[in-house]
């Protein structure tokens, strides 16, 4: 891996970075294999028309295929499907217990021989979790307001009641830009306490063979003592294969701007071994998606067959009943 600081692609803005001895950077590629992306993004126009057709009885959901309530999801002020509409999501999250020793050296042993197979085991792990009632299970409570849905423009908050997270998403025919707000990311006390801003915008339909140079999703993260910045870029490699290439840059902010550029060999590598990790297990966890998409939806898809399987999918993990507001 070249120094960052020395060579580096020109990126988004068409400008080769300078050097900056304060600045730390990252980088890193994969070969994964290509999933098509045009049926969901044509079948999206789709699948808001049947948000906006979903019935809500006494303010509850009901399932568009089976018109069974699911009391998860609740309109709570407003009228829906028209702007200023608040909604209350409640979700069920289902956490097994850490493997043992024995089980992480299978795990391990599976990993290096068969990704595939490690993903079955640790399925198989959590389903027998399930069936003997060894899982624990944290409810999530988010607030989510329609802002605007307008005829190519669609804008939602999210708000996390738990953890005080906050996000925007606004969707549209091009990039689908959010604004992610999170308090103690870092910590919650000392030098690395404060909100975490993470601003992204996402081109799904620059994907190949559609992309040019430019990447396809670019990021912005600012903390009040530090910036950081990178991109993601997926190009045509072998039929049927894309590389994906990641850049990323860090600097303090103020008085620890020399700071972070001081201690930024010490830390790089184990952050590097870190984007390397999200990198190296990025084709397997690809590949599954690719496998279950093909398994559960129509090939070729038809826009508005698609749109309508996922919309039942969503509401589908929606739960039918759920604790009473605290």
């Amino acid at each position: 891996m070249p120094d960052g600081n020395r060579v580096d692609p020109c990126g988004a803005t068409g400008i080769r970075p300078v050097y900056d001895p304060d600045m730390v950077r990252l980088g890193g590629r994969t070969e994964v294999a290509a999933i098509d992306a045009r049926p969901f993004l044509a079948a999206l126009p789709e699948l808001l028309a049947g948000w906006r057709a979903l019935t809500f009885v006494d303010g509850v959901v009901r399932h568009p295929v089976t018109e069974r309530a699911h009391a998860g999801l609740q309109v709570v002020d407003g009228r829906h499907p028209y702007p200023g509409v608040a909604y209350r999501l409640v979700l069920r999250e289902d956490q097994a217990p850490a493997p043992t020793a024995e089980e992480a050296a299978v795990a391990a042993r599976l990993v290096h021989a068969d990704a595939m197979a490690a993903t079955e085991w640790e399925r198989g792990r959590i389903a027998a979790a399930r069936a003997t009632g060894r899982m624990t299970t944290t409810w999530h409570t988010y607030a989510i307001t329609l802002e605007a849905d307008e005829r190519e423009r669609t804008c939602f908050t999210v708000h996390h009641t738990g953890t005080d997270t906050r996000a925007r998403v606004e969707l549209s025919p091009g990039p689908v830009g959010m604004l992610l707000e999170v308090p103690g990311w870092l910590g919650a006390r000392g030098l690395l306490s404060g909100v975490v801003s993470v601003r992204m915008s996402v081109d799904l339909s620059r994907l190949p063979p559609y992309g040019n140079e430019e990447p396809q999703l670019v990021a912005t993260v600012t903390h009040p003592r530090g910036l950081a910045t990178g991109e993601l870029a997926v190009a045509p490699a072998a039929p049927g294969r894309w590389t994906v290439t990641t850049r990323a840059s860090v600097r303090g902010v103020g008085w620890l701007r020399p700071v972070v550029g001081l201690l930024g060999p010490l830390v790089k590598s184990q952050v590097q071994r870190g984007l390397d990790d999200f990198l190296g297990g990025l084709p397997v966890r690809l590949e599954t998606l690719q496998r279950e998409i093909a398994a559960r939806y129509p090939t070729p898809p038809d826009p508005r067959t698609l749109a309508g399987q996922v919309l039942a999918d969503l509401i589908s993990t929606v739960p039918a009943t759920v604790p009473a507001p605290a």
